[in-house]
C-alpha cells in the first residue's frame, strides 16, 4: 500500500486540527476520513481490537456541537486517537492482548485517556498489543509490507497511525515498544523520562521500567498530544512550542536554543546494526551537519551494554512474575511461550540478584546522566528495517533508555533497499524532554527540506 515517510500536511494531526479550527473541515469529516482508512486497511493490517461504536459517534456529535457554540477545547478538539489495549477506557474491557482473558468493563479512564478526552480528543477505539505487552507476535501486520512485523508491543498503535486510521495513539514501552514499532512503521514515537507521564489505569508489566508515551505522524503532532498528556507544569511549555519557529530556518543562535550539538554513539550497540541502517544513519548525520549541527562521536562502551541488557531482562522477569505467577498457575492457557518463559525466569531469580540489578540501574543512571550532560545522542531506532512477522524485532537499541529512564524520540529518516522505513533515535538526559522535542523538530525539518 502506498505510504510516504513525508506525510502530506493534510494527513497529519496538526493539519487536521488547523482544518477544524479554520472551518475547512468538521470533526465529523475528520472522523469519517479515519473510518474510511479503517475500511480500506484494517482487514489486512489488523490494528484494532475495537474501532468506533455508539459512544464514539456521540463524542463526534458533541465536539462538533461544542465548536458550533464557540467552545474550543484546544488543538486536539475532534481529533481521532487510538489507545493501546493496556490502558483503561471507561466502558471497555482491558485485555492486554492476553489469550482467553475476560475482564469487566473499566469503571473509569486511565489518566492519559482522561487527559486526552478533556482536551477534546475522540477516543475512537483500542489498538492491538502483543500479549502482556511483551514479545510474542501479534496478528497486526506492517502496513508498508504485510509480510513484515509492525514491531511490538505497541503494534496496533503504530500501524493505525501509519495508515491514517487515527491521527495519534497511545503506546507504552518497557523495552522498545514505542520506538521500535514507530521506526518499523515510519511514524514518530516518544518515550518520556521515566515517571513523567502517569501510569494510573495502565496494565503493569515492570513498574521500574514501564513508560507510557504517544505516537503520531510527525514531531509537531507529538507536541500537540503532549499539550494534553504532560503534567500541568509542563503543558504550557508544549503549548509554547506550537508557536516557535523551527530551528532549521535559523542561520545561527537566534534564540536560547540555537543549533543542536549531537554525539553519535559508536561501537558496542552499533555492532548489531544492519548495513542498510548504518548507511542511512551516516547519510543522515551528514545532512544534519550540512544543516548546521555540530557532530561529535563517542564510544557506547561506557553504557556497559552486555550487563545492562542482562539486568534489564532480570528486572522485567522478576516484576512480571510478582504480578502474574499466581495467574500462570491457575490459568496457564492465558500465557504465550515468551511470557511464560520470562515469568519462570523471574521465579527462579534470587532476591539478592534482583536487588543488585536495581542497584546497578540506579548507579548507571547517575553516571550516564553526568556523561550525557546537555548533549543529544544519536543512534538507530532499530537494528534495521522490520523483520518477518515471526518476531517483533530486537529492542536492543531502545532498552538501554528504558532501563535508564532517559527520554527518547524516533523519527523516520530513510527507506531501506526494500522500501521499508528506517528510524533515527534521539536521546537526551533525564528531564530534558522539552529540549529533546525542540531538537527532534529541528531534525525532522532538516531531513524533509528539499
Amino acid at each position: 500500500m502506498p505510504l510516504s515517510l513525508i506525510p502530506e500536511f493534510e494527513s497529519t494531526l496538526r493539519g487536521q486540527s488547523l482544518a477544524i479550527q479554520s472551518r475547512r473541515s468538521t470533526c465529523r469529516e475528520v472522523f469519517e476520513r479515519c473510518r474510511t482508512a479503517v475500511a480500506e486497511h484494517e482487514s489486512n493490517v489488523q490494528a484494532w481490537i475495537r474501532f468506533g461504536g455508539d459512544d464514539v459517534e456521540q463524542s463526534v456529535r458533541d465536539r462538533d456541537a461544542e465548536f458550533q457554540r464557540g467552545e474550543w477545547r484546544g488543538p486536539l478538539h475532534g481529533i481521532p486517537i487510538g489507545v493501546k489495549d493496556i490502558y483503561d477506557v471507561e466502558g471497555l474491557s482491558t485485555l492486554a492482548g492476553i489469550p482467553n482473558r475476560t475482564s469487566p468493563p473499566a469503571a473509569a479512564d486511565a489518566t492519559m485517556v482522561a487527559r486526552l478526552r478533556e482536551a477534546g480528543a475522540i477516543i475512537v477505539g483500542k489498538t492491538v498489543t502483543t500479549p502482556y505487552a511483551y514479545f510474542d507476535p501479534p496478528p497486526t501486520r506492517n502496513p508498508w509490507n504485510l509480510g513484515r512485523t509492525p514491531g511490538g508491543s505497541s503494534s496496533g498503535s503504530a500501524a493505525s497511525v501509519a495508515t491514517g486510521m487515527c491521527l495519534g495513539a497511545l503506546g507504552s514501552q518497557t523495552g522498545g515498544s514505542i520506538l521500535r514499532p514507530a521506526s518499523f512503521c515510519g511514524v514518530a514515537g516518544y518515550k518520556p523520562t521515566f515517571g513523567l507521564l502517569s501510569r494510573r489505569g495502565m496494565f503493569p508489566f515492570a513498574p521500574s521500567l514501564d513508560h507510557p508515551g504517544p505516537m503520531a505522524r510527525t514531531v509537531a503532532d507529538l507536541i500537540l498530544l503532549m499539550t494534553a498528556l504532560a503534567p500541568p507544569l509542563l503543558q504550557s511549555c508544549f503549548e509554547g512550542m506550537t508557536n516557535e519557529p523551527l530551528m532549521a530556518e535559523m542561520t545561527g543562535r537566534s534564540n536560547d536554543f540555537g543549533l543542536p550539538d549531537f554525539v553519535v554513539l559508536e561501537g558496542g550497540v552499533l555492532s548489531k546494526t544492519e548495513p542498510a541502517m548504518s548507511a542511512a544513519l551516516e547519510a543522515t548525520i551528514e545532512r544534519l551537519g550540512h544543516a548546521g549541527a555540530m557532530i561529535e562521536r563517542d564510544s557506547a562502551d561506557k553504557l556497559e551494554l552486555s550487563k545492562l541488557w542482562a539486568e534489564h531482562r532480570r528486572l522485567m522477569a522478576v516484576e512480571i512474575a510478582v504480578s502474574e505467577a499466581e495467574r500462570l498457575q491457575q490459568q496457564p492457557e492465558q500465557f504465550t511461550p515468551a511470557i511464560r518463559t520470562l515469568i519462570e525466569e523471574g521465579l527462579a531469580t534470587r532476591s539478592i540478584d534482583y536487588a543488585a540489578a536495581i542497584q546497578f540501574q540506579r548507579a548507571l543512571r547517575r553516571r550516564m546522566s553526568r556523561t550525557i550532560g546537555g548533549a543529544i545522542w544519536l543512534m538507530p531506532a532499530a537494528r534495521g528495517a522490520a523483520p518477518t512477522p515471526e518476531t517483533t524485532g530486537d529492542p536492543c537499541m531502545n532498552s538501554p533508555w528504558s532501563f535508564l529512564g532517559f527520554p527518547t524520540i524516533t523519527i523516520p529518516m530513510a527507506l531501506s533497499p526494500e522500501g521499508l522505513p528506517l528510524g533515527l533515535q534521539l536521546v537526551a538526559g533525564p528531564n530534558r524532554d522539552i529540549e529533546l522535542f525542540r531538537v527532534a523538530r529541528w531534525c525532522e525539518a532538516a531531513l524533509t527540506r528539499p
